[in-house]
């Protein structure tokens, strides 16, 4: 009986520990998750990371395959796409398989350079969105001098070696003694200790990047509106003025122009301080002291990696000519041979070639906003002194070009 007894007390410890093995195996991560959460929070980093990579890489592709793309502005367009697909590429993959097992799995170097990757990239798209927003501003507010700075690449090199180079003179200090990159538990990923007893390089870093650059696209994208307000208001005083019925046209081009400018710089502004908030926030209550339960830091951490995901919406989606591209591009391999209809309609009724204008030729992209200048005030042309007194013979009167009146 003995034996029988010691033998099932056994058993039943061995079940027990088991049992116990099996459930700190679920809780290695040290965050109590259910499978059924940690499989929806890896979910969500999976989706975000392949919509990141696919859509920056789609901007990039349609840049090079379109020869309207290809320009000037474009180029810190393409920069943006880069920063993020090396960070869907590079640093969220270390993210993920910190979500899936709960703790970091990786050496203790590798966690550095993961770390320094992570402010690197995140820290070189905000450089670039404001360098964006610095090139824009130049375009419409002070036109004469983008003319003569941005009329070759030289200029955007520059700007684009500043939002590389600048990002890793800012991240690097930690590496040498100045900061400290360690795994977060919280965030599941390595990244900048927040709650050190030197708080100074935390400040230094933030109101050098994120306050820095929020206040100055801000400021840039206001100034622009500002401006795109006034040349609008001007060209409908012209129009009424002149009492020409073509004039209505342009000023109804203006409104939609005006409006355009309105949503696309409240997009850019709102999008930004939506992603990178909720991160300043937290890290701010961590340096005060101060604690965040779990969920709001992973959500903090979507959000800024969905600022990845948002700019090739932002910057290419919304520009009609990538709109354009991107349709030219889904178009390849299924319609390569065109049908005689198709090539029928883009002929002249004598059989000659034509072009035919479609919806996107016609939109003002962001680029051909009016300046302030005084030479892209547009010229209204008299009716009056434009008519012939021959009754047969009337001369045409040329439509003011978008180049007069949007130079």
């Amino acid at each position: 009986m003995k034996l029988i007894f010691v033998h099932s007390l056994l058993k039943t410890e061995m079940t027990g520990n088991s049992n116990l093995s099996n459930q700190d195996d679920r809780t290695t991560d040290t965050l109590g998750r259910s499978e059924a959460q940690m499989w929806l929070e890896i979910s969500l980093a999976i989706l975000i990371c392949l919509v990141a990579f696919t859509g920056n890489v789609l901007v990039v592709i349609a840049i090079h395959s379109d020869q309207r793309l290809n320009n000037i502005t474009n180029m810190l367009i393409e920069n943006l796409a880069f920063t993020d697909i090396f960070m869907a590429s590079l640093h969220m993959p270390f993210w993920i398989i910190s979500l899936r097992y709960g703790r970091w799995v990786f050496g203790h170097a590798v966690c550095q350079l993961v770390g320094l990757t992570q402010l690197l990239f995140g820290i070189c798209s905000l450089f670039t969105m404001t360098g964006i927003a610095f090139n824009r501003y130049f375009n419409i507010v002070r036109r004469n001098l983008y003319l003569k700075y941005f009329s070759t690449k030289k200029t955007t090199y520059i700007l684009i070696i500043i939002s590389w180079l600048g990002p890793l003179s800012l991240t690097s200090p930690q590496l040498y003694g100045w900061g400290k990159i360690e795994y977060h538990v919280l965030f599941a990923d390595c990244t900048c200790v927040w709650d050190l007893p030197d708080i100074s390089y935390i400040i230094f870093l933030c109101f050098t990047t994120i306050f820095a650059a929020a206040a100055f696209m801000s400021w840039c994208y206001y100034t622009i509106y500002k401006t795109v307000k006034a040349s609008a208001q001007r060209m409908q005083g012209h129009a009424a003025k002149s009492n020409v019925k073509r004039n209505t046209t342009g000023a109804t081009k203006s409104d939609r122009t005006e409006k355009k400018v309105l949503k696309t710089s409240f997009v850019v502004v709102v999008v930004y301080m939506t992603c990178w908030t909720p991160l300043s926030v937290i890290g701010f209550i961590e340096v005060f002291g101060s604690s965040s339960p779990r969920w709001a830091h992973i959500f903090a951490y979507y959000f800024v990696f969905c600022s990845s995901l948002t700019n090739p919406f932002i910057y290419g989606i919304m520009n009609p000519q990538f709109q354009s591209a991107f349709k030219k591009m889904l178009r390849i391999g299924r319609n390569e041979v065109q049908p005689l209809s198709s090539v029928g309609r883009g002929k002249g009724g004598d059989g000659s070639n034509a072009t035919k204008s479609t919806g996107v030729d016609v939109v003002c992209t962001i680029e051909n906003m009016p300046s302030t200048s005084t030479q892209s005030e547009p010229v209204f042309r008299n009716h009056n002194a434009t008519k012939s007194n021959d009754a047969t013979v009337q001369p045409q009167i040329p439509a003011i070009q978008k180049s007069q009146a949007w130079s």
